[in-house]
């Protein structure tokens, strides 16, 4: 457990409970044509102790068995241009073989409830019906307000861009960039709500300044992002494909001369980089244009794939729309308790979503 977290509650997770905790996190769900699972192997505790902030991994049992899980991960996060502890709940799976209720006091909501977070938040794939209908039912002590969407790209990185500007340098970050950086990343993204407080790269488990790419016009960096392959304690998985997507799967080198990526095999855990806390200044489109082809081209001197996430009403939306792509769409709810107040206000037209941190 990291320093700051709360006192332990008879819900808290244990480290011996991780085997049992990677599997319920594999525990199908209802998305759709491609049933893709998210997994924490090979031990699901010591995944969520590997994330940024503080991680706090909940059990629910029966009669001394784990029937139900779910995670509270506390980070820091901009949202009106001000430094605000959030908590995202995440990973909230129930045993399929548990017919009966997963009873959740009172005391429950008491342990996720802490006097120093500001909000909390969660993200549900848009496709999961089953947690669509749990998070619209009306309950006393809790509540769920959908406040957006974000679209997750799967893209392959050898899709042709258009930009010829000799104008700018892109370049990869080494460790006399690391204060400028920093600075770009924190002056940029407190422009954006939810966008995650960097102070040091190592808060972030394999996550370094070289994995950090940068343009620049002149000394100034004008765009930046990070190539973090997380797959090292966090993986996305294909299980099967349904419909039309059966049929695509058998097809993968016509998809790969369309430029779409090839779709995975199945019951093997993808490996690729998330283009992660992707921004340019004052949000130019051609900065972000110029970026984006360039390191692309990086990708995949490495990868055959790899993702990014972005709101609905990001301004590069119409760039990724007339690209090949495989997308997921996925609702932001607030998480409302009825005993907290409201302390902050997020604008729905002005979030940041980095996958490496959903």
């Amino acid at each position: 457990m990291k320093a700051n977290q709360k006192m332990e509650s008879k819900y808290d997770a244990k480290k011996e409970d991780g085997k049992v905790l990677s599997r319920l996190l594999e525990s199908p769900a209802d998305t759709g044509l491609i049933r893709a699972i998210y997994t924490r192997r090979p031990d699901a505790y010591e995944s969520y102790m590997k994330e940024s902030g503080e991680p706090r991994v909940f059990a629910f049992r029966d009669d001394g068995k784990i029937i139900a899980t779910c995670a509270e991960i506390t980070r820091e996060l901009y949202v009106g241009g001000e430094v605000r502890r959030s908590g995202y709940i995440c990973g909230l799976k129930r045993d399929p073989d548990h017919k009966g209720y997963i009873r959740a006091g009172s005391d429950f909501f008491d342990t996720l409830l802490q006097p120093d977070i500001d909000f909390y938040y969660c993200t549900v794939v848009t496709e999961n019906k089953k947690a669509g209908q749990i998070f619209n039912k009306k309950r006393k002590q809790i509540s769920f307000e959908l406040i957006s969407s974000c679209t997750t790209y799967i893209m392959n990185p050898k899709v042709k861009i258009k930009e010829n500007s000799n104008q700018y340098v892109f370049r990869q970050a080494t460790e006399g960039d690391s204060a400028a950086v920093l600075e770009f990343l924190n002056r940029e993204g407190r422009k954006k709500d939810l966008f995650p407080v960097i102070r040091a790269f190592d808060d972030y488990y394999d996550l370094s300044i070289e994995n950090f790419y940068i343009l620049l016009d002149g000394n100034e960096i004008v765009a930046c992002a990070a190539l973090w392959d997380v797959s090292s304690y966090k993986q996305y998985t294909v299980m099967e494909y349904k419909g039309i997507t059966k049929l695509a799967r058998r097809l993968n080198f016509l998809l790969s001369l369309l430029g779409y990526v090839k779709l995975p095999k199945e019951n093997e855990p993808l490996k690729f980089p998330m283009i992660s806390f992707f921004l340019s200044k004052d949000d130019n489109e051609e900065y972000y244009k110029i970026f984006f082809s360039r390191i692309k081209d990086e990708i995949k001197k490495s990868y055959r794939i790899f993702v990014f996430t972005l709101p609905k009403n990001h301004f590069a939306v119409p760039l990724l729309k007339k690209l090949p792509k495989i997308s997921l769409d996925s609702d932001i709810y607030r998480v409302r308790f009825s005993a907290q107040k409201d302390k902050v206000s997020i604008d729905p037209d002005n979030i940041f979503t980095e996958s490496a941190l959903l």
